[in-house]
Parts: structure tokens; C-alpha cells; sequence
């Protein structure tokens, strides 16, 4: 076998300062913890970056710079000599800026990410009040400013506690010229205005939550597209491109966005968004990445980002105005676990045309939603590409030809379909199911496609966001684990994934797809389903956006844990009387938030903090939980709190010398089980790098070296695929021994 894997060693010397575009995160993603004391470090130009896809990244313009990761040159070691820091001169420093802030207070013209300050003048006037006489005391009451400590993380996101040294620093001009650059400052007097305005957004959330009065504890939700009055008052056009699977409905929307001059794809996973992303790409037209966890700009020639960017739904823009925005799967908007995030979009994406593609389910509530809001409202119908047929016999495992695809709803079974098939049969088997990370099972995919695979075993997994070129699709039942008991498949899945049989291509146009299944019931029940009418959506998942959930915060005293908060507003919440929505479940984010409270560390969290955490993307089911993925998350966890600046590699799980075993040895051909529990090892290890990577673009000052993550990450994709590779070699000798 090829030796394809990448040594640890080297991967824990690589420094890379994650790229990222100023978009939905916490702080200005400028670059990692750079100290200002004098370590030198490389450079790191864009081609330094890499890529799993290879492609050519485009950089953020910092003046003729190809990265911003170049940002700091300044002279490390603060150079006062003998002259006497005046303490009122550098109180008289700041009066300027001091008073930029308070004029923008009056006139009501903050920005974003600060627009929050142009409300309640009155209050917003008394509380800086109080913010200018604390940071006059803290100013006069420091005694050793040691500003040769501060990092360029500080200036990126200062604090109350920092500001006076921040002040002091700027002062003697000890501070990253580049700043002024990114922020579009004139000045270091700008800059000041900047630090002051963002440590003072800070002090403002802190004292609403701590002195609003305990009047109203319940969120309207009698009408949440109040939610966002900057999208009420756009007229805006939505288009709905509705059909089964396999009708070609996304592809005109699609087209809108490529000849659009602004825009938005935004899909379920982040699988969808890079395929989009590549394909604009390859089209010659500028295309940015952004998703929850890794952002690629799109940079032409002159430095300037392109305005297109394809994503994951999570990450659309609500506070950026664009021409067009493409949302995908739009019948997801039901969906109790994430329809929140499509039904925030809906009502409030700042876009004049927007485009919605999935199921004619979604028809009459989208109508219903925008009786509310407004809009204009039309709709596109298509019809499937091509006959999709049910046949009229049941078939078994050896029966099983060239082209299908035998769909299972559990891990333990699509692994033993496999290795039942490559032992009895000739036939060769790749898989696809939930667990495996979407590399992969892209991956899969592709060899299925080009004919490495003759048989593919999967889980609903092939529903979404892989294309597939299935002559017939085999159910091997009509049951499911929905996470507490076994159920029927729904009418739309069984349509879903039974329409991926037979695919459009501009070669051969419509090609005809076939269903089966296992079993004689399993076949009616099938055919039963796909015979049903549509049934219509009922209601939109709905959840409180942030700034909604900082007032009810405010509402609830203080001394209560956010975890239980939740837990309350739930309880109270769960049996909404709306016709038009219905709450979200909150199982995943009460999971990570009982984490964040029952740990004496962990629950000296900020409250914002912890409300970004409790969206982060991370499950605590599977055989690898207690031992690795709790404990790990844990320690990401805590690192917030500690405010460090630390690599992947910083954390212990990476010095485990069976992990390193896993990730560096060469795959051995022996007990079957032996590639089993590895591939349960890489298949947490991907999400626990998936989850750093996340959190980097939440917390980019304290989760750094965004290449080293990025190179782990391809290292776990490369050792599943080779141990992938391992089972099925096993299995083949397997039938040799006993043919």
C-alpha cells in the first residue's frame, strides 16, 4: 500500500494564522495571538496555505500584502526610556475619541456589529457616563501599564481591563500600524474611538442583564418576523423552484446567483456549499467559502473580495444587503433540530430576490409566512428528469447488481451488508452513512460514480448533498431509529431518497430509476408511500435570535445557569399556540450547556460565550464519547475561559500515544475488528477537529494555527479512507480462504 499518511511531527511544527473574512463571528478574525515582545515568526504567503480540494485561495487586501496573516511589523519592545508617563496627559489623550463615541450615541450612527448602541439614547447616554468615569479611575489607578506584554489578540478584542495599557500603548505609537488599514481608519485617534466603542458595546450588554428590571419573562413569538425590521422594510421577491428529487429545480437559481453582481448560496452542509464554491470557481466567476468552519475569500487581481460566496445555511449574512440569495432544501425549514436557521433566513436575509428550492411541501407555509412579511411571492414547479419505476419483486443480497444502491438506517448494518457482499459476492462496496465524515463520503461517492464501486450501502445519508449516479435503489427497510424508539420512514423520506435512482446528466439527459427493497413488506410499504399525495408543511421551526435571547437573559435573575434558564423557557414555551410555528428542540444545545454548568470551571463562562457554545456542532452520542470526545471538548471549553492562545496541538488528546498510533501507523492487514475500532477513533478525532476549526472562527484569538488544523483534518480523512480500504482487502481474502 501507498504510504499516503503525514508525519504528526512534522504537522505539530506547522504555524499558520488562520484566514478568515470578517463574517458572523465574535471578534475581528485579523489574524492569531501574535506577540508584540519581539518573536520573530515566518511569514506565510497564500500558497503556504493548502488546500483538501487544491484549490488557489485569494487573500484579504491589507494594503499590497498578499495575507493578512502579515499583519504585525512592529518594533516588540516598548522604548520609553527615562521619560515620566503623565497619566493626565494620557487621560487627555483619549477626549477626543471620547467624544467620537458620545456623538454617535446622539446621533444614533453606530454601525454593525454595533447597531444595538443606537437604541435607548437615554440609557446608552447614562451607562457611558459611567464607562468614562471607570476607565478615568482604572487609568489612575495602574500602576506598571507593561505594555510590552499585550498581544495583538488584545487590540483585536479589548476589554475594560485592558483598555488603559491599550491606551498607553497607542500612545507611544507601539501598536500594529496595519489595524488602521483593516479597520479603515485615518488615525491612531480613530483607533482609539474603535477600542473605546467596542469595550463600551461590551460594557452596555453586561449592564442591561444585570439591571433590567424582572417584567416581562416570555419572547412574542406571535409574529417573528418583527424579529428583523431592517428586512420588513424591503419589498423583496421570493422565487420557489419546488419538485421531487432529481428535477433539475436548483439549477436556474443557481444561474440567477452566478450573474449576479452580490449573493449568497446557502446550503444544509457543507458539503453542498464547497461543491457550489468549486463550481463558480472552475466557471471563472469569483466565488468566496464560508461556512462554520473553514472561510476561503474569493480575491481578484486588484485585491478586491467577490461579493458571491456560497455556505451553509448557519452562516448567512442577516446585516448584509445583497441582490440575491439562494436557500436550498427549503422543506428543512420544519425540521425540529435546524428549521430555525431557514425559517431566520426566510423572514430576515437582507436580499432583493430570493430564491427557494426543495419540496412542494413547503409551498403553503412559505404562502402563509409571507402574508406576514410582505413579499412578493411566485412559484416555479418542476417535474422529475426522467421515470422512476417501482418494480414488482422483492430482491435479496445476491440478486444485487451493478448501479444500486442498498439503503440502512443503522452503522452496525451498512457494515455488515458490506462485508456480507464482498465475502458472498464479486461485487465491490463502498458506504455512506452519517458518522463518516463528508469528505468521505463524498469519497465513496465518486468511486461509485466512475465504477471503483459496483454497489453502494448507505444510510439516508445519499437524501442530500451527494450526487449519485444510482440505477436502483434498494430499501432494506422501512424503519428507522429516530434517537428513542424505532419508527416508519416518512412519506418525504422514502420519496427523497427512492428519487435518487436514475440521474440527469447533459450527456445522456433522463435516465429511468428503479426501487426494490429486502422484503415483500418493506416493497409495499415503499411503493404505498411514493403512491401518497405531498403532505403540506404545517408549521416553521422557530428560536430566539441572540439579541432576543440577551433581553429575556435580562429578564431572569442572574444567579440562575443559562442551562436551566433554557430548561424554564422550554417548559413554558414547548406547546406554542401559533398556527404558523413551532419551537425548536433544544436537546443539543441543553447538552452542551448542562457541560458548561455542572463544571466548577467551565461555569465561569461569559453568558455569551455560552450562548455561542451552545450552538457549537458537536454530538456526544457514539462508542468514543467518555473516552474522547467529552473530555476533549472539555479542555476546548476551558480554554476559552482561560483566554490562552493555543494551537491544536497544544491540547493533550494529540500526545495519547494510542491516538498517535492511529493516526500514524501504517494500516496492517489482521482482525477485522482491529480496522473497526480505528475507524471509530478517526471518525470522533474528525469531529473534535471539525469542532477546533469551528471554534476558530468564533474565538480566532484563542484557537490559532488554522493550517495545522487543516492538515490534521486531511490526515483523519486519509486514514479512515485507507482503513476503509483495509476492511474491504480483508473481506476479498476472507472469500479467497473460504471459496
Amino acid at each position: 500500500m501507498r504510504r499516503s499518511w503525514i508525519s504528526l511531527n512534522r504537522l505539530s511544527r506547522i504555524h499558520y494564522r488562520s484566514f478568515a473574512i470578517n463574517h458572523r463571528v465574535n471578534v475581528e478574525p485579523i489574524t492569531e495571538s501574535l506577540s508584540l515582545k519581539g518573536t520573530s515568526r515566518d511569514k506565510v504567503s497564500v500558497s503556504d496555505r493548502g488546500s483538501d480540494h487544491g484549490s488557489d485561495c485569494g487573500s484579504d487586501p491589507l494594503k499590497d500584502q498578499a495575507c493578512h496573516n502579515d499583519l504585525v511589523k512592529v518594533n516588540t519592545r516598548l522604548q520609553i526610556g527615562t521619560k515620566v508617563l503623565n497619566k493626565d496627559e494620557l487621560y487627555k489623550e483619549i477626549q477626543q475619541p471620547l467624544q467620537q463615541v458620545l456623538n454617535k450615541i446622539n446621533s444614533h450612527s453606530f454601525t454593525y456589529p454595533y447597531k444595538f448602541l443606537n437604541h435607548d439614547t437615554r440609557t446608552q447616554l447614562r451607562n457611558f457616563e459611567k464607562f468614562s468615569q471607570n476607565l478615568k479611575r482604572s487609568i489612575k489607578k495602574e500602576i506598571d501599564f507593561d505594555i510590552d506584554k499585550l498581544t495583538i489578540c488584545d487590540f483585536i478584542n479589548p476589554n475594560e481591563t485592558l483598555l488603559p495599557r491599550l491606551i498607553c500603548s497607542i500612545y507611544y505609537n507601539v501598536f500594529p500600524t496595519q489595524l488602521l488599514t483593516y479597520y479603515n481608519l485615518q488615525n491612531k485617534q480613530e483607533l482609539l474611538s474603535h477600542l473605546i466603542t467596542h469595550t463600551f458595546h461590551k460594557f452596555d450588554e453586561v449592564h442591561k442583564i444585570e439591571t433590567t428590571k424582572f417584567e416581562s419573562s416570555k419572547i412574542d413569538f406571535s409574529n417573528p418576523a418583527r424579529w428583523y425590521p431592517e428586512a420588513r422594510k424591503m419589498k423583496r421577491k421570493i422565487i420557489m423552484h419546488v419538485g421531487p428529487t432529481n428535477s433539475g429545480k436548483t439549477y436556474q437559481s443557481l444561474q440567477k446567483l452566478a450573474n449576479s453582481t452580490s449573493g449568497y448560496y446557502a446550503g444544509p452542509l457543507r458539503l453542498l456549499a464547497r461543491e457550489i464554491w468549486s463550481r463558480f470557481n472552475k466557471q471563472g466567476i469569483g466565488c468566496s467559502l464560508i461556512t462554520g468552519e473553514e472561510v476561503i475569500p474569493s480575491v481578484d487581481e486588484y485585491g478586491h473580495i467577490s461579493q458571491i460566496a456560497s455556505g451553509t445555511i448557519e452562516m448567512v449574512p442577516l446585516h448584509k444587503k445583497m441582490d440575491i440569495c439562494v436557500i436550498d432544501e427549503i422543506q428543512m425549514i420544519a425540521d425540529k433540530d435546524r428549521g430555525s436557521i431557514w425559517t431566520n433566513a426566510v423572514l430576515g436575509v437582507l436580499a432583493h430576490e430570493i430564491h427557494l428550492c426543495g419540496e412542494e411541501s413547503a409551498v403553503p407555509l412559505i404562502e402563509k409566512l409571507v402574508k406576514v412579511t410582505g413579499d412578493e411571492l411566485s412559484v416555479k414547479r418542476f417535474e422529475r428528469l426522467g421515470k422512476l419505476t417501482v418494480e414488482k419483486k422483492a430482491v435479496d443480497l445476491k440478486s444485487l447488481k451493478k448501479g444500486d444502491c442498498l439503503v440502512s438506517f443503522s452503522k452496525r448494518k451498512i457494515l455488515e451488508y458490506k462485508s456480507k457482499l464482498e465475502k458472498e459476492t464479486k461485487l465491490k462496496v463502498g458506504i455512506v452513512y452519517g458518522a463518516l465524515p463528508p469528505e468521505i463520503r463524498s469519497q465513496e461517492a465518486e468511486k461509485f460514480n466512475n465504477g471503483e464501486y459496483d454497489v453502494l450501502v448507505a444510510s439516508d445519508a445519499i437524501g442530500m448533498g451527494l450526487n449519485l449516479k444510482i440505477n436502483r435503489v434498494v430499501f432494506s427497510t422501512c424503519n428507522k431509529f429516530n434517537g428513542n424508539e424505532m419508527e416508519n420512514l416518512s412519506i418525504s423520506q422514502v420519496k427523497q431518497i427512492a428519487g435518487r435512482a436514475g440521474r440527469y446528466s447533459g450527456q445522456k439527459g433522463a435516465s429511468e430509476g428503479f426501487v426494490t427493497a429486502l422484503n415483500r413488506a418493506t416493497l409495499v410499504f415503499v411503493k404505498e408511500a411514493l403512491q401518497e399525495p405531498i403532505i403540506p408543511l404545517e408549521k416553521a421551526c422557530v428560536w430566539p435570535t441572540m439579541i432576543i435571547w440577551k433581553h429575556y437573559m435580562a429578564s431572569h435573575s442572574t444567579n440562575i445557569s443559562l442551562s436551566k434558564t433554557l430548561e424554564n423557557f422550554y417548559k413554558n414555551n414547548f406547546n406554542l399556540q401559533s398556527d404558523k410555528y413551532f419551537i425548536a428542540d433544544s436537546e443539543s444545545r441543553l447538552v452542551i450547556l448542562d457541560l458548561i454548568s455542572g463544571d466548577k470551571k467551565l461555569s465561569k463562562m461569559t453568558i455569551d460565550d455560552q450562548f455561542t457554545l451552545s450552538d457549537a456542532p458537536i454530538s456526544f452520542r457514539g462508542s468514543r464519547n467518555e473516552e474522547l470526545t467529552t473530555p476533549v471538548t472539555k479542555a476546548f471549553f476551558e480554554n476559552i475561559v482561560e483566554r490562552k492562545s493555543k494551537t491544536l496541538f497544544d491540547f493533550d488528546f494529540l500526545k495519547d500515544e494510542s491516538i498517535i498510533k492511529v493516526l500514524t501507523s501504517k494500516p496492517i492487514m489482521g482482525s477485522f475488528h482491529q480496522p473497526m475500532q480505528n475507524v471509530e477513533i478517526l471518525e470522533a478525532l474528525h469531529k473534535l477537529v471539525l469542532l477546533y476549526m469551528w471554534l476558530s472562527q468564533r474565538f480566532p484569538t484563542l484557537f490559532i494555527g488554522g493550517q495545522s488544523s487543516l492538515e490534521m483534518k486531511l490526515l483523519v480523512e486519509r486514514r479512515l479512507s485507507e482503513e476503509l480500504i483495509v476492511m474491504r482487502r480483508m473481506n476479498m481474502l476472507h472469500k479467497k480462504r473460504y471459496s
